[in-house]
Parts: structure tokens; sequence; C-alpha cells
């Protein structure tokens, strides 16, 4: 790149990623409060729920990339405006189009970036949080056993905790073990630990007494014991297999849904619909680029500024999205799935013509006048 071109190239890729940071974080924190169920009902560490939160962010990429370079775009043009830069550009003889290509270049780049995202960063996390999720929830120490409650856990087996702690940790516990009905027990202990071991869940008791029934005398008969082990192998955290939605499928899979699985057959356009949206939205970034050149230096100078006309863009932006919404629900039902790509494809082409006929058209020469004899 020339001189000309690094200096535009560093004015729009300043604001760009300031822009992309704090987009993403003002929408990651509104995200990000929808997990704290995590945190709250299943007992899971900050930790957790950070890991839970991060993952969110592939997703949120994909949408604010193209605006993030849209209003970058905006500004480093509008900067070189007010500074009279672009007016001594053109003074120069410098082409609109020539001021365009490091912002063109920009968009190709953030194009690339949404691409990646769209076809393997944003399955790939989602897949992961998806797992994440499942395994908090099937976690028997944070799911099933609550502070305060009789839990019948499995027929014949009910635990009661004064205080469930994370970490699958326990304090004041009273277990009714009448899995065997001619010799039923009854365990408490002042610390419990759950843990997994390779023939399924083991709940450790310390400091207790185990209560049984004498057959013979029936009375009741207490064994003290410092810890002990209570064998919950019979649990069944249960869940199966995952269910793969949109956003956790990777192209191959959304393009060749597996009609032997019911709810890809009911869902197959759906699926496609989305592959193909994964293709044609970062086409998205190219045309918002073009949209804010037009927007700055496509029409002619005016002293008054240009909010208005960035006003406008904005909204044109928006609209231009909004209808790439509508069309990837619409060719999901009708299964014309080329249209998803109309929409960009065609504002590209739009703006472009638009640019182009605004480099070529010359101001007209004013008469010179006649100088008093």
């Amino acid at each position: 790149m020339r001189s000309l071109d690094l200096y535009i190239f560093r004015q729009c890729l300043a604001p760009l990623v300031f822009s992309v940071l704090v987009i993403t974080v003002i929408v990651w924190m509104t995200q990000s409060l929808q997990r704290l169920d995590i945190l709250v009902e299943h007992g899971s560490g900050f930790a957790s729920f950070a890991w839970l939160s991060i993952l969110i962010v592939p997703s949120l990429l994909s949408v604010i990339i193209p605006f993030a370079l849209f209003g970058a775009a905006l500004y480093a043009l509008q900067r070189l405006h007010a500074d009279s830069e672009i007016a001594v550009i053109h003074a120069a003889g410098v082409s609109r189009w020539r001021i365009a290509g490091p912002l063109l270049f920009i968009a190709a780049g953030a194009s690339l970036v949404t691409l990646w995202v769209n076809l393997d960063l944003m399955p790939r996390s989602y897949r992961i949080l998806k797992q994440t999720v499942a395994d908090i929830r099937s976690d028997f120490a944070t799911s099933v056993l609550r502070s305060g409650e009789f839990t019948t856990v499995i027929d014949g087996l009910t635990i009661y905790v004064e205080e469930a702690r994370s970490g699958g940790q326990f304090e004041g516990l009273l277990v009714s073990d009448y899995r065997n009905g001619e010799n039923p027990e009854t365990y408490m202990a002042q610390k419990g630990l759950l843990r997994e071991t390779v023939n399924g869940p083991v709940l450790y008791l310390l400091n207790g007494n185990v209560q049984t029934v004498d057959d013979a005398t029936g009375e009741i008969e207490f064994v003290n014991f410092r810890d002990t082990a209570v064998n919950i192998s019979d649990f069944s955290k249960g869940g199966g297999e995952l269910q793969l939605e949109l956003t956790e499928r990777y192209l191959s899979e959304l393009f060749n849904p597996d009609m032997t699985n019911a709810w890809d057959r009911e869902n197959a356009s759906k699926l496609i619909a989305e592959g193909h949206n994964r293709l044609a939205s970062p086409l998205y970034a190219i045309a918002y680029a073009l949209l804010a050149i037009y927007t700055l230096i496509g029409g002619a100078y005016n002293r008054q500024g240009y909010g208005l006309r960035i006003a406008i863009a904005a909204a044109a932006a928006g609209a231009i999205r909004i209808a790439g919404f509508v069309i990837q629900g619409l060719t999901a039902e009708n299964h014309f799935f080329w249209m998803q790509y109309a929409v960009p494809l065609g504002a590209i082409f739009a703006f472009a013509i638009l640019i182009s006929n605004t480099a070529r058209a010359k101001p007209a020469a004013r008469p010179l006048k006649a100088k008093a004899a």
C-alpha cells in the first residue's frame, strides 16, 4: 500500500476494532445474564458462569462485525471530511474508488473473519456451550440434592441434606436406604462427599452412625463410623444424546440433514436455509462498507455537515439486514434459497453503481466573467 492507502486504512481500522470490542461487550453483558440460572439454581462457580458467557461471543460477532465496520467507515470518512482532507485528496486528483480501496480491503478481511466465525467458530463454541450446560444440569450434586429438601434419588433411597455446596460437598445428611426391604438402613452424618467412580456415583459419609432394626428383638441398633460409603450407582444422569440445533451445526450438517432423525426431517428446510445464511451473511460487510462510502463521498460536498445522510444510511443498513432475516425465513418455507444472496449482492451492486456514476460525473465549468474595461 502507498502512504495514502495506509493512512486511510489506519483511520478506519482503529475505530473498527474499538467498535467491535465495545458492541460485543455491551451485547455480551445482556446475553450472559441468561446464564445466571446456572450460577443460581445449580450452584456452579463463577468460573463456570464466565466460561459459558465467553462461549456465546462467537455467535455475536457474525452480526456485530458488519455493523461495526459500517460505523467505523462512517466515522473515518466523516473525520476526513471534518479536517478537509477529503477535499485536499480530491484536489490532488485522487478518485473516489482510490479512497474507497483501503476501506474495501478492510471489508474483505471482515467478510473472511465473519465467514470463519459462521463456518467453524460459532458451531464449535455452541457445541461446547450446550455440552457444558447439559453436564452442569445433569450433575447429581447440583441438580438433584437441594439444601433443606428430602430427595428420592432412586427407588428405595431418600436423601436429606442440610446444606449443599458446590463440588459435591454436603453438610448434615440423613440417608434412608430401603432398597433392601428386609433390612432398611438409615445413615446420619455430619458431612458427605459425592464422587464419580468407575462403578458409578458413590456418596461418602463422614462422622456419623447407621441405624438398623434387629430382626430378633425389633430394637434399633446404632453403629458409629468415621467414614463409610453408600453406593448409588443405580442413579442415571439421563439426558441421552444431545439434539444439535441450527446454530450448533457445521455447514456440511446443515446442507445434508439426517433424514433418519425425526427432528432433521421436520426442520430440513430450516437447516438448509441456515446453511445459505452462513454463506450469505459475510457479504453484508462489503455492502455496508460501500453504503458508508457512498454516503460520505458519493454525493456533493455539504458545508452544513452530513448528519442527515448518516441517519438515512443507518436506517438503510438496518433495513437491508432486516430484509435479509425476513428472506431467510421465507426461503425456509418456499425453498428459494438463492434469494438470501440477492439482498447483500443487490446492495453491493447498487452502491457500486452509484459510486461509479458519481465518480464519472464532473461538475459543470463556471463561466468566466469579463473584466470591466
